[in-house]
């Protein structure tokens, strides 16, 4: 039975040695074999994926002190992750990770856990449901398009045809895999899947995980051949369509017959072929590799591991390139949520790859993979056994709904803070587009946007100063709607500049002035044919005379910090008024206190005759910076235009 046992495990027939071994077990009185037996048996169930007894069977061995303690450890961790027991889960890959630390996977068994709360916590847009029509409660998995129609796929299943005997595979322990065609019918729905009854596509073995050429005249597929005593593994197929039929299946050969390969993706010009492979060379469990050639009808090159940024010590399987050259796949040796997720890989200008873990709800706590897409759109179809899945193995619907993205605001007279009617605004977009719009009746305004655009939005009335302001969506990742108000200055009478600050009896700038004069500095840029007069105003306690060599200082000091940073002095005309010219109180300053009626003057015989609460809000009223436009006709220098230019490489 021994030998029965150790020769079904080495070929590979996983249900049958589990069975042998489980009766050597059981029988078995020394407790070094009887540990050694059950290790092989929780390595059987999880060659033949049932997560519920391998979690089960590697826990025995993980509590004992055997050889295989620190290995049966990491799996344990393994499968509580995908029943998403995080805490207990970590604690075994600490565990593992401190016993063999050169393995990189008990550091992000570590991470995995703390991704997968993070991942469920804030999902991506992605919309993902179940294809009850094409599901079985057998494996379903691996679908491709046969075309860039996209209303048409084929996949693979392990489903038991009517009428028909069922010949169970002892390597899976399912029904042995067939290549199944599904289409659309003329509403929209899936037909019945229909089993390609080609016998050069599907043979009385394993025949699935297809890949089409772009032109859909090419299958590229993996068949697992078997025999009696023997581990044959797999190998890669081709198959040509003509005359509306499937012809001449013929092997690929990239490695020798004794080497397993499977999982082909072929890449959009038909000169890259990826691959899954154990194959010696790799970095620990499948690799993805690749092979190449220099013609369609050209030979294929040595295979080519894709190296330590896509591999890892656990499996790498199921690739598919976008039409882009994307490369995507899955993998339980990255962080991740548990199981095998899918993973995106871009190619950077050096060279070298960049992997984007897809989270969820494309992930899940259980295995995800086999994705592809429908060209350049983010729609396409999945394979997965997460919660809710009909059968063991699951096809599943992936769309990434339109974002919403949109800029809205109101365009508002400062100078008495109310909506501007009939105001011009323009969107200019880095992608070209241009829209314009006036403001309603309440003076907003409202344009929807594009993702990955910057844009200006320009807003203008007759007799205002231009207001300029960016946004981008270029890392808006949700919904988004743009709050922005635009506040125009009036060029008819003197404009307060907000939140500037003094010391008392000091004129020298604090911190929060200079940021208020950051916006000044872009009311200049925006309008570079102004010149104003920055005008400081000081309250009516003190001096006069003191007061108004108080405002002139004042004013100076902000001239001379825009002249700091740049701007022409030509512009700017400093003046200081003392206490000479009190506030008129405005319907916004009448809501301060009942004591201000609108248009009268903060004036010294006002506030004489108020409480002292009353003069204090007055006071700070009437100490102010005003901006006034003294001429619109101003020629900037040459300078101006080269901050211009400096700003836009700058991308300001």
């Amino acid at each position: 039975m021994v030998k029965k046992a150790e020769l079904a495990y080495s070929n590979g027939e996983y249900l049958k040695a589990v069975e042998l071994y489980e009766q050597l077990a059981e029988g078995e009185e020394s407790k070094y074999i009887k540990s050694s037996y059950q290790f092989i048996i929780a390595e059987c169930y999880r060659h033949l994926n049932d997560s519920k007894k391998a979690e089960i069977a590697y826990k025995k061995i993980a509590k004992q002190k055997s050889s295989k303690e620190k290995m049966a450890t990491y799996w344990y961790g393994y499968y509580l992750l995908k029943s998403e027991k995080y805490d207990e889960a970590e604690k075994c890959f600490k565990a593992y990770k401190k016993s063999t630390p050169r393995d990189h996977r008990g550091a992000n068994g570590i991470e995995s856990c703390s991704l997968a709360v993070a991942y469920k916590e804030k999902p991506t847009r992605y919309v993902v449901e179940n294809i009850k029509a094409l599901n079985t409660k057998y494996n379903d998995f691996g679908p491709m398009y046969s075309d860039n129609n996209f209303d048409a796929i084929y996949f693979t299943s392990s489903r038991i045809e009517e009428g028909v005997k069922p010949q169970i595979n002892q390597v899976s322990g399912m029904n042995y895999t067939d290549i199944y065609e599904a289409r659309y019918d003329r509403k929209g729905k899936w037909q019945a899947p229909e089993k390609i009854l080609d016998s050069t596509v599907n043979c009385e073995f394993d025949d699935g995980n297809v890949s089409i050429s772009s032109d859909g005249f090419t299958m590229y597929f993996t068949r697992c051949l078997q025999e009696l005593g023997k581990n044959l593994g797999c190998q890669i197929y081709t198959n040509t369509y003509r005359n509306g039929a499937w012809h001449s299946t013929q092997l690929v050969e990239i490695v020798p017959d004794s080497i397993s390969i499977g999982q082909p993706a072929i890449s959009p010009d038909g000169l890259t072929l990826y691959f899954s492979s154990r194959m010696k060379g790799g970095h620990g469990g499948s690799d993805i590799w690749k092979v190449e050639r220099a013609s369609e009808n050209g030979m294929w090159g040595r295979p080519v591991n894709l190296g330590a940024s896509i591999n890892t010590e656990g499996d790498e399987m199921f690739p598919y390139v976008r039409q882009d050259g994307t490369l995507y796949f899955a993998s339980d040796g990255l962080p991740g949520m548990g199981g095998l997720d899918i993973f995106r890989a871009v190619k950077n200008d050096d060279g070298k790859w960049t992997v984007v873990n897809m989270q969820y709800p494309i992930n899940s706590s259980q295995d995800d993979f086999g994705i592809v897409f429908q060209g350049n759109k983010e729609i396409g179809l999945l394979t997965s056994n997460r919660k809710g899945t009909r059968g063991l193995e699951d096809i599943y619907s992936f769309e990434l709904p339109e974002l919403k993205l949109a800029v809205e605001g109101t365009m508002i007279d400062v100078s008495i803070n109310k909506p501007i009617v009939e105001g011009d605004v323009t969107l200019i977009g880095s992608d070209g587009s241009l829209q314009t719009a006036k403001t309603k009746q309440d003076g907003t305004y409202l344009f929807k946007l594009e993702q990955y655009v910057d844009y200006i939005i320009i807003g203008s009335f007759d007799g205002f100063l231009k207001k300029k302001v960016k946004i981008s969506t270029a890392n808006i990742s949700d919904d988004t709607t743009f709050s922005q108000n635009l506040d125009l200055i009036t060029m008819s009478k003197p404009v307060e500049i907000p939140n500037i600050y003094y010391d008392a009896g000091k004129w020298t700038l604090n911190d929060a002035s200079k940021a208020a004069l950051e916006q000044l500095g872009k009311l200049l840029e925006d309008n570079p044919n102004i010149t104003i007069e920055l005008g400081a105003h000081t309250d009516m306690v003190g001096d006069a005379n003191v007061n108004l060599q108080l405002s002139k200082r004042r004013a100076q000091a902000v001239v001379d910090y825009l002249a700091q940073k740049g701007y022409d002095v030509d512009r700017l005309v400093a003046q200081g008024y003392g206490e000479s010219k009190p506030v008129v109180v405005t319907e916004e300053i009448a809501k301060l206190d009942s004591a201000f009626v609108v248009g009268m003057e903060l004036s010294q015989e006002f506030l004489e005759k108020q409480p002292r609460e009353v003069r204090e809000k007055a006071n700070q009223i009437n100490r102010r910076t005003e901006l006034r436009i003294l001429s619109t006709d101003y020629i900037p220098k040459p300078e101006y235009f080269m901050r211009q230019k400096n700003n836009s490489r700058k991308g300001k």
